[in-house]
């Protein structure tokens, strides 16, 4: 970034003019240099250095343009975000210092929906919340895909990171078109048919005539989504959540194995998790502190015995199947059971009925054992994300070190979670799974930490792991030792051969050099696009 190397007097005078034309543009309400909430901004799940003079608002496309020509006029740097909730890979921190945080949260509109077609147009920020909510409103006949993340959080920004979410569209990206984007000129393209007039297909086509560019605009630094279409799943006939469970260890490669088959046989259609028994846990309750008489990290007996809580397990797994009659879901849930036979210990189905079943039960259930499950039943089925719904209940786990609850407004940056992704893709294969989870779990352990590990099995042939660093940041020492058992993790993952599937900010440099001329090309594009370096910079911009 030798181009943003001036003196600090360039820079003052720059981000002074620039600042009086964004107020003049957007308005003084839409221009901070609030010290506070700059200060909020700077605030992570873990350790961050990056400043930020001020904040801007713009409320749609044409402020985003016009904003970014006065950033290039005054060469001051600018970092866009969607709402900012990227916990855990950063927050709102920008991926270098001195970038002016440009919040595309006003830009909120649902601006078109196809219930025949199954799509929907969003603006930047809109969240899962007000998709879920218009949803409802419309009759709950299409499902979206949704993530574990809070409801909050922006469905463009989590694609624009190439995300995955539960459900039969999981993976998102693949399942977008007609991208409106702006520039680091200012200028703004739309891709695909929508860049035609009169366009009939821009909503249903993701490839357009010609050279496809969509790609380019995601984890990366050349260009501002404004808008995208995002599509959604009709509601099926039929509807079967089921989970399943194994209670030893070396048991796992030949239920990757064996889960590959069905994905490929197009048996099982969702992205869907696997956790093991840490995840699991820190799902259900904070660390018990008392009894580990203040120690670290979880004994493995004390994990044992809490883990009635979800019904034990090491490994634990759901998925759904989206049938067009209780005929087909039968024959795809006998597919299911044959092929998990002799290597899950459990393994259960609820459709409609057994929902309601459960439900008239547990009044009974709490009588005799003293348990309450209506809860725990609800979220298995009525509230379970693989039908679309939107819960906070597994964001809970962020706050497993805390000594303090989660408060009804979970805000991880401000409650001082301590919350690091470390997160390899690696081959659907039972070998290579292993291979990776023994260098995260060997690390974890080293440094303190309970390997707290996601499987999110995506596609037919890849599978991206979620490990989990958790701690609390409050306490001394505990952001740096975090940090380098992250770094240390995500660099022996990198030396045999798996690599991360997306980048926090603070390990945008960890990857080694491309060994072919890939980094020249996107500097190339880089170069075009963004003359002045000021559209965010050091983010995936590998030199």
């Amino acid at each position: 970034m030798d181009s943003l190397i001036v003196s600090e007097n360039i820079i003052s005078d720059n981000l002074t003019n620039a600042l009086q034309e964004w107020e003049n543009l957007l308005g003084s309400e839409y221009v901070s240099t609030d010290n506070k909430k700059r200060l909020e901004a700077e605030t992570a799940t873990y350790e961050t250095h990056a400043k930020i003079p001020a904040i801007i608002r713009p409320g749609n496309r044409q402020e985003v343009q016009e904003s970014l020509k006065i950033a290039n006029r005054y060469q001051t740097p600018v970092y866009p975000i969607s709402t900012g909730k990227n916990w855990g890979y950063g927050s709102r921190v920008p991926s270098c210092t001195g970038s002016v945080l440009m919040d595309l949260s006003r830009l909120n509109q649902i601006l078109d929906y196809n219930e025949t077609l199954a799509y929907v147009t969003i603006e930047a920020g809109v969240t899962q919340r007000q998709l879920y909510d218009f949803l409802q409103k419309n009759g709950n006949k299409l499902l979206m895909s949704v993530t574990g993340s809070t409801p909050d959080s922006s469905i463009i920004g989590n694609i624009l990171e190439r995300g995955e979410a539960k459900g039969p569209l999981g993976d998102r990206f693949n399942h977008v078109c007609g991208m409106e984007v702006v520039l680091p000129t200012g200028e703004c393209v739309h891709t695909g048919f929508n860049r035609f007039e009169n366009s009939q297909i821009g909503a249903v086509n993701r490839w357009g005539v010609g050279p496809y560019f969509d790609g380019i605009f995601t984890q990366s630094n050349l260009g501002i989504v404004t808008k995208m279409t995002f599509w959604l799943t009709p509601y099926p006939e039929y509807f079967q959540a089921f989970f399943y469970s194994i209670d030893q260890e070396n048991k796992l490669e030949l239920l990757i194995d064996k889960l590959r088959q069905l994905k490929m046989a197009g048996v099982i259609k969702t992205t869907f998790h696997i956790n093991n028994n840490y995840r699991m846990l820190s799902i259900q309750q904070q660390y018990p502190w008392q009894e580990c008489q203040e120690k670290t990290p979880l004994p493995p007996d004390l994990l044992e015995q809490l883990s009635h809580q979800w019904g034990g397990g090491v490994w634990i797994g759901e998925g759904a199947l989206y049938s067009a009659s209780p005929e087909q879901g039968k024959v795809e849930r006998n597919l299911i059971e044959k092929a998990l036979k002799g290597i899950v210990n459990k393994l259960m189905f609820f459709d409609e009925n057994k929902f309601k079943m459960a439900s008239k039960m547990s009044p009974i259930f709490k009588v005799f054992t003293g348990v309450e499950i209506k809860d725990k039943v609800d979220l298995i089925y009525h509230k379970n994300p693989q039908r679309g719904m939107i819960t906070e209940k597994v964001l809970k786990m962020a706050y497993w070190r805390k000594k303090t609850p989660p408060t009804d407004r979970l805000n991880l940056d401000l409650d001082a979670c301590g919350m690091i992704w470390c997160v390899p893709a690696v081959p659907f294969l039972g070998n290579h799974l292993r291979n990776a989870l023994n260098i995260i779990s060997s690390i974890a352990q080293k440094y303190g930490y309970e390997p707290n590990i996601g499987i999110n099995c995506v596609t037919e042939r890849n599978i991206n792991i979620n490990a989990a660093i958790f701690y609390d940041r409050l306490l001394e020492g505990e952001d740096q030792k975090a940090l380098n058992c992250h770094d240390e993790m995500l660099a022996e993952l990198i030396n045999q051969g798996y690599y991360p599937y997306r980048l926090s900010t603070h390990s945008m440099n960890s990857l080694p050099p491309a060994q072919d001329d890939y980094s020249c090309l996107i500097q190339k594009i880089k170069d075009s696009l963004d003359p002045h370096r000021i559209l965010s910079p050091g983010r995936y911009e590998f030199l």
